[in-house]
C-alpha cells in the first residue's frame, strides 16, 4: 500500500540532513564573483545576475549582506582590494631594512607572478582593478572616491615612510623627496597598466617594471 504523501514527506524530513548556514562564505563568495564580474565588464555594466549565478545563491541571500550594488562596490574595495596593497606592499615595506631592495623585490615578485599565474595577461589587458574603479567611479560617486582615496594614501605611505627610514639610515638619497617618488611609483603601476589595455604586450609591462627598477637603483646613494 502507497504511503500517503504527509507521510512521506515527514519521513524524508526526519532523515535529511540539516542544513548548515555560513553566512561568512556567502559573503565571500559573492564579494569574489563581485570582482570578477566588475574587473571584466566595470562596475556600471556589471550584472547582478551574473554574480548571483558565478556565486551559486539567489539575489535574496545577495541583498541579504548587501543592501545594493553600490555598498557590493565599496566591499570589493574594503575586503578585497585594500588587502591585497598592505599584502603585496604595505606589510613587505614595515618590515624592509633596505627600502630601495625590497621595492625592487615587489616589482619582480608582482612580475613574475603576472607571467606565471596570469599568462593571458589578463592584468594587463584588464588594467588594475583598482585604477579602473577610480577611472570609471570617482567622478560619479563620493562613496569610491574616498574608498579609493583610502587605498592610493595608503599605498603611497608606505613607500614614502620606508624611503623616509631609508634616508635616515643613509640607504636612500637625502636630496630625494620620499612623498614625490611614492607617489612616481604608484602612477608607473598603475599607468603601465592602463596603457596596457591597449597596448596587449607582456613586453610593454615588462619594460615599465624596468624602467621603475632602474629608477629605484637611482635612489641610493653613491
Amino acid at each position: 500500500m502507497e504511503a500517503p504523501l504527509a507521510t512521506f514527506l515527514g519521513v524524508c524530513k526526519l532523515q535529511a540532513m540539516p542544513r548548515v548556514r555560513d553566512p561568512k562564505r556567502t559573503r565571500r563568495k559573492v564579494l569574489e564573483a563581485s570582482y570578477r564580474e566588475f574587473y571584466r565588464h566595470g562596475f556600471q555594466g556589471g550584472s547582478i545576475n551574473r554574480i548571483v549565478t558565478a556565486a551559486g545563491i539567489t539575489k535574496g541571500a545577495l541583498f541579504h549582506h548587501f543592501a545594493g550594488k553600490n555598498e557590493l562596490g565599496y566591499a570589493v574595495l574594503e575586503e578585497l582590494l585594500a588587502p591585497a596593497v598592505r599584502n603585496w606592499w604595505v606589510d613587505p615595506l614595515e618590515e624592509a631594512e633596505d627600502p630601495i631592495k625590497s621595492l625592487r623585490d615587489i616589482l619582480k615578485r608582482f612580475l613574475k607572478r603576472i607571467e606565471e599565474e596570469d599568462p593571458e595577461g589578463g592584468f594587463l589587458f584588464n588594467g588594475s582593478p583598482i585604477c579602473n574603479f577610480a577611472a570609471e567611479m570617482s567622478p560619479l560617486d563620493e562613496g569610491f572616491r574616498k574608498r579609493l582615496g583610502i587605498i592610493y594614501d595608503t599605498w603611497r605611505g608606505a613607500i614614502s615612510d620606508a624611503l623616509e627610514r631609508g634616508q635616515g639610515a643613509a640607504m636612500v638619497r637625502p636630496d630625494i623627496d620620499p612623498v614625490a617618488e611614492a607617489s612616481l611609483l604608484v602612477s608607473i603601476m598603475e599607468g603601465s597598466a592602463s596603457v596596457g589595455k591597449v597596448d596587449q604586450q607582456m613586453s610593454f609591462f615588462r619594460n615599465c617594471i624596468k624602467v621603475a627598477q632602474t629608477h629605484l637603483e637611482n635612489l641610493a646613494p653613491g
